[in-house]
């Protein structure tokens, strides 16, 4: 009984150190009471500070806060902010800015000293509104392994092998999602589909930035020997996440990390290669005569192949040169946007594409037709984004089925 007191009083302290709020920084001066407890605290986050002619992200821990300035300062905020600047400066801060007639007033402060580079910004509306980062800090550092065999195959328990999880954060759920994977390969254009399922993974974490897991995967998957395809950290959108892609061989995986700010983040995966191994492609094409390749991509309006598209060409080799004797048509497919004669074209040129490059890699040519359906043969509805992405596709059909 006493073991089990004395458990459950550790695990209570435990819990109490664990949520104890992070201090303010001892340089920070204000001349109304502040209180870290009533901050929200970013291990690593960013704010946008405003100054003269300009404004200014700054990276580091990151403090935000609101708290009372009337009862100490009065009512009337420019006055306030006068005062919050004069003792910030005598606290060795730098003003950057300050805009007493602003609605609300507004003050910037920087302070370089003691090897200490931070910024703050008080802002007095009903309430002081203040933002402080501490730079020169990074997020930890992740070293993940160049994927191999089986880099995304994990137990709901585990960690993806070729993706393990950033710092302290502790994985709360493994589900698996069969909605398509769409992403968006080119700014401004409709996402693509890359794979037909993903598997997701949520992360807890304690005071985590919401760019905190985005910054820090970016640098490890790069390292990796990922590529970057989509990334936003930006101060406005406050919807922190990025997009990577591995290509080698048939390898074709796809890593998407969604940040959830101090609730964690989500890593969503998806084996694109796997889809396409020769054994799949064989059983689909047995059953009905006919299986959509997904991850051939090409330029917008054009017929020309992107280099992410390397690992499904190579799939469709490995399958054909697995299988001599088959001859298939390349049947390329678009959804309806545009008229349908350019679609008709536009699909029979990319197909052709395709045809070029396997007979460029020792298919024999009378193997293959290639021939572009344009929008005549949707699997899907035209009328969302992801139905949109399911009908442009190049699929292989077995010749005579």
């Amino acid at each position: 009984m006493l073991r089990a007191l004395s458990l459950l009083a550790f695990s209570f302290l435990a819990a109490v150190a664990q949520a104890a709020p992070v201090p303010l920084p001892k340089y920070f001066s204000a001349p109304i009471p502040v209180n870290a407890a009533d901050a929200n605290y970013e291990n690593f986050g960013q704010y946008e500070f405003t100054l003269r002619d300009k404004t200014d992200v700054k990276r580091g821990h990151y403090w935000h806060l609101y708290a009372d300035y009337t009862a100490k300062l009065g009512e009337d905020p420019r006055r306030a902010i006068a005062t919050f600047a004069d003792t910030m400066k005598k606290a060795g801060w730098q003003v950057e800015l300050l805009d007493a007639p602003r609605n609300p007033p507004l003050a910037t402060f920087h302070y370089v000293k003691d090897g200490k580079d931070a910024w703050a910004s008080v802002a007095l509306g009903e309430q002081a509104r203040i933002d402080l980062v501490e730079g020169g800090v990074q997020p930890a550092r992740i070293d993940l392994p160049v994927p191999g065999e089986g880099a995304v195959k994990a137990g709901e328990k585990a960690d993806f092998p070729a993706l393990k999880h950033y710092g302290n954060a502790k994985l709360a759920s493994t589900t698996q999602d069969e909605s398509p994977m769409l992403v968006a390969i080119d700014p401004d254009k409709e996402p693509v589909q890359v794979a037909s399922g993903s598997v997701v993974k949520q992360y807890e974490g304690q005071d985590l930035g919401y760019i905190e897991p985005i910054v820090a995967y970016a640098d490890a998957l790069k390292r990796a020997g990922w590529t970057i395809v989509e990334e936003n950290t930006a101060v406005t959108t406050g919807d922190p996440y990025l997009t990577a892609h591995y290509v080698k061989g048939t390898t074709d995986l796809w890593a998407h990390v969604h940040s959830r700010g101090p609730e964690g983040y989500q890593l969503r995966v998806a084996d694109a290669g796997a889809e396409k191994g020769v054994a799949k492609l064989k059983a689909q094409l047995d059953k009905a005569c006919k299986v959509p390749v997904y991850g051939l991509n090409f330029d917008f309006d054009k017929a020309t192949l992107r280099a992410d598209s390397e690992a499904a060409l190579n799939a469709i080799l490995a399958f054909l040169n697995a299988y001599p004797d088959l001859a298939v048509e390349l049947a390329g497919h678009t959804d309806n946007v545009g008229k349908p004669d350019y679609n008709a074209k536009l699909s029979g040129a990319r197909v052709a594409t395709v045809r070029g490059w396997l007979v460029g890699k020792g298919v024999k040519a009378d193997r293959l037709t290639a021939k572009g359906y344009g929008d005549t043969q949707p699997i899907d509805t035209n009328e969302s984004p992801e139905g949109r992405a399911k009908n442009r596709r190049v699929e292989l059909r077995k010749r005579g089925c």
